[in-house]
Parts: structure tokens; sequence; C-alpha cells
């Protein structure tokens, strides 16, 4: 009687998780977790200026770059954007004026920047020239 009492318990105990993980499994399913997703743009361009203004009580980042095609663009460096890993002011000290970098780029809305926002690491490209981009 006794092992039918431990069987029984056993039982109950499963049917009781079963039950719990439908009814969460079901909450998730009428109330779905919203995150609002941005895509981020691979680009790559040659900083041709770097400027540090004031804007809104604070000071903001910016690079002032040359696409392949000629198209003059500003990015900013937005603390949030750049990661937990770096700083922004490091990471800006870092780039240096006439080299070509791959940045990946978050519409401006996203962090509540003024310009298109440089987000992650930074890379450089080694041997990257207008020239070689337009083959």
């Amino acid at each position: 009687m006794n092992g039918e009492q431990k069987i029984d318990v056993e039982a109950f105990k499963y049917i009781l998780i079963g039950i719990v993980m439908v009814a969460v499994l079901a909450f998730f399913v009428i109330h779905p977790i919203k995150v609002i997703r941005y895509d981020r743009e691979p680009v790559e361009v040659q900083v041709v200026g770097k400027e540090i203004a004031d804007m809104d009580g604070g000071k903001q980042y910016l690079l002032h770059c040359m696409k392949a095609d000629g198209e003059q663009e500003t990015l900013e460096l937005h603390e949030k954007s750049i990661g937990e890993r770096f700083e922004r002011e490091t990471v800006y000290k870092q780039i240096r004026k006439g080299k070509y970098y791959k940045f990946n780029v978050a519409m401006k809305e996203e962090f509540g920047s003024h310009y298109r926002t440089v987000c992650g690491a930074v890379k450089l490209i080694n041997g990257y020239t207008l020239e070689t981009a337009a083959q």
C-alpha cells in the first residue's frame, strides 16, 4: 500500500509540473514579449574628419565619413551603442582620420541620437581604398 501511495504522489507531481508548464507556455503565447529589433547595416567608409560637438547639454562624438560611392555621411559614437566592453572616448581616440573602417551602423532612432550610430566594435580595413572598393 505504501508503494502505491508513493507512485500516486510521483504521478501527481509530474501532472502538476505539466499543468504549470502548459500555463506558462499559454501565458507567453497570449502575451508575447515585445522586443524592438533594429537592423544593423555594415558600412565600409573612410573617416575624413572627427568632431566633438556640444549638443543637448552633452558631448557628441562625430565621425565624418566618405563611402565608396563618394557620398559623405556623419556617424555618431553613442555610449549605449558601443557596448559595455568599450568606452566611447577611447574608441574615438583610436579611430584615425584618413583610414578605412568597417562599422555596423544603426538608425538614429534606436539610441535617440542625432546621426546614424556606430554599434559594437570598429574594424580597421588594411589595404582598402576608394579605388579598390569601386572594383
